[in-house]
């Protein structure tokens, strides 16, 4: 597999395990964004580290609030993790490509 490819693998697989794990920590519907970003600070992925600590951070936009931090293994960096808690849905997860700024004030 060439790398781009390889890549994309990588950020695929993390974003399927950190969703699977969002939605047993902090199950839908979600109405209180607190207690489910506190809930979700356990994840991990082995390996990763987060930076900073996952979910990351973000600024409630009525009744969202889009998390965001990045994923590093080894020292070099796999993505932007962001983590999407929407009222009365259950949190989803994707990693954009390294890189990827972390908001628009960050």
């Amino acid at each position: 597999m060439d790398r781009p490819l390889a890549d994309e693998a990588r950020r695929l697989a993390l974003g399927s395990s950190l969703t699977r794990q969002a939605r047993r920590l902090a199950p839908g519907p979600l109405y209180d964004f607190a207690a489910a970003a506190e809930a979700l600070g356990t994840a991990t992925h082995r390996g990763v580290v987060f930076e900073p600590a996952y979910p990351g951070v973000g600024d409630p936009e009525g009744d969202r609030l889009l998390l965001a931090c990045s994923a590093y293994r080894d020292g070099e960096e796999l993505g932007t993790v962001f983590t999407a808690l929407i009222a009365g849905r259950a949190p989803a997860v994707s990693v954009a490509p390294p890189g990827t700024p972390l908001g628009p004030h960050r």
